[in-house]
């Protein structure tokens, strides 16, 4: 018998990499709750002091949004293009960063 395949869920995952004292960063932050009100997809917030890999990678780079396993164009990241992104959730056609 063959392999299972294993169906992505509808729901985005939506990665944000932020900082304390990081002023775009809470701004990003009430920018993406308010976007759940009306979109669904799962929030996950990474401090990147935390992880010292996470802080050589994103350190200067919060915030930074990441959906489905792709960077959101922009720095900070444009409002719009999030938008985008979760709306298209699992049907963005691009490889994992």
């Amino acid at each position: 018998m063959f392999g299972v395949w294993k169906r992505k869920s509808s729901i985005p995952d939506v990665i944000l990499y932020t900082k304390p004292d990081c002023p775009l960063c809470d701004e990003a932050k009430v920018y993406l709750d308010e976007l759940r009100e009306t979109l669904p997809f799962n929030l996950i917030v990474k401090d990147v002091q935390s992880d010292p890999k996470l802080l050589e990678r994103y350190g200067t780079r919060v915030p930074l949004i990441v959906v489905n396993g792709r960077e959101v164009v922009g720095y900070p990241p444009e409002k719009k293009w999030v938008k985008i992104a979760i709306k298209a959730g699992p049907r963005l056609d691009m490889r994992p960063i």
